[in-house]
């Protein structure tokens, strides 16, 4: 059972059998009828409704080459099915190397997700976290977590109370926390998280990573992203936002079970490469009008870096700063460093590689 904490006499969040973050009301607006359960059932119907109309443009069959570039196996070509075949499919081809490895590709040398249908003919190129420029791979890696803490804290509290999901801030790995901002209910503007409200949060997010769940991406009209997300007021001004920087008003989704959430990507392939995962802190920052923006932040390795106990409290201790001028600091240096070069990144790989020590941890 999922850890009961107590707010004003009260529980704060619902206990759900088997560890899992209960439902809850995502409208900001009182007037919705929705319960929780009809309100995911409602965005995802609006979103398999989409999917469906896309996929049903490419009536029959049409084939594209795709030709590998980089290090390895170069000149290998596929011939795919346009608007169907992924980056992964065109790693199965290849070897279960590619296939677990692989945690973005370079389509034309645009980043793209690996379960994100190719569109025509292209070059093709696949990208690890052990490259010598992984800096993709960092950030998707990052905007993945994010995503993923998004849907921890949605989800966690009690029915009665409003969880309004802002944004999350593209934040530079070398930062050393992942961030969301949240407006809780009013209600709750004078709580701040005990650890153990943390570890429940920290569980539920174990409990994504466990059951292995692909991320998928889909392109669409600004009214479709509109439609799914109408009752909550952040997400609706984000949308426009998105909208008014390209002529066609497309808007990027992606989702992860029935969780879906407006964010440009690309994103890791599936939530399992994610390993040690902690949410780590809450801070408060300025109001929203009459709302109090909560910065969740948190950590995480994946599965293919391994980080020691010491290092890791080390790494935890740094992501509860909170994430604001450091962030702005930041933003100027390069993100292509590898995540294990990364000053909070510190660890030790599963071959027993030595680890790097730096200044000021």
């Amino acid at each position: 059972m999922a850890v009961a904490v107590g707010f004003c006499g009260s529980r704060l969040w619902r206990a759900v059998p088997g560890g899992g973050a209960g439902w809850r009301r995502i409208a900001t607006s009182t007037a919705s009828q929705l319960s929780p359960a009809a309100l995911i059932e409602m965005q995802n119907d609006v979103f398999n409704r989409e999917k469906g109309r896309q996929s049903s443009l490419t009536p029959r069959t049409e084939k594209i080459e795709v030709r590998l570039v980089g290090r390895t196996d170069p000149g290998t070509t596929f011939v795919m099915n346009k608007n169907v075949s992924t980056p992964y499919s065109c790693a199965m081809h290849l070897s279960e190397w590619y296939c677990k490895k692989s945690i973005l590709a370079l389509v034309d040398g645009q980043p793209w997700d690996m379960y994100k249908p190719l569109t025509k003919s292209c070059e093709i190129q696949f990208l690890t976290f052990k490259d010598r420029d992984p800096g993709e791979v960092n950030k998707a890696y990052w905007r993945s977590c994010a995503m993923m803490m998004g849907c921890v804290i949605e989800r966690a509290f009690k029915d009665e109370y409003l969880v309004s999901l802002v944004r999350a801030p593209e934040v530079p790995v070398i930062a050393g926390a992942f961030c969301y901002d949240v407006v809780l209910d009013k209600r709750l503007d004078e709580w701040m998280p005990t650890r153990e409200n943390l570890r429940s949060f920290t569980k539920d997010a174990n409990t994504l990573i466990y059951k292995d769940l692909p991320f998928e991406t889909l392109e669409v009209d600004a009214k479709v992203a509109l439609e799914i997300f109408q009752y909550n007021r952040y997400k609706v001004d984000l949308i426009e936002e998105k909208a008014s920087q390209n002529p066609e008003r497309i808007v990027k989704l992606h989702r992860f079970g029935d969780f879906i959430d407006v964010t440009e990507g690309p994103l890791i392939p599936r939530t399992s490469i994610c390993s040690q995962f902690e949410v780590s802190a809450v801070h408060n920052l300025q109001a929203t009008g009459s709302s109090l923006v909560r910065r969740f932040q948190g950590l995480s390795l994946p599965v293919h870096l391994r980080a020691h106990f010491t290092i890791w409290t080390k790494l935890l201790e740094r992501s509860r700063k909170l994430e604001i001028d450091r962030i702005q600091a930041m933003k100027a240096l390069p993100t292509n460093e590898p995540i294990m070069k990364c000053p909070h990144l510190l660890y030790r790989d599963s071959s027993g590689e030595s680890v790097t020590q730096w200044p000021g941890l």
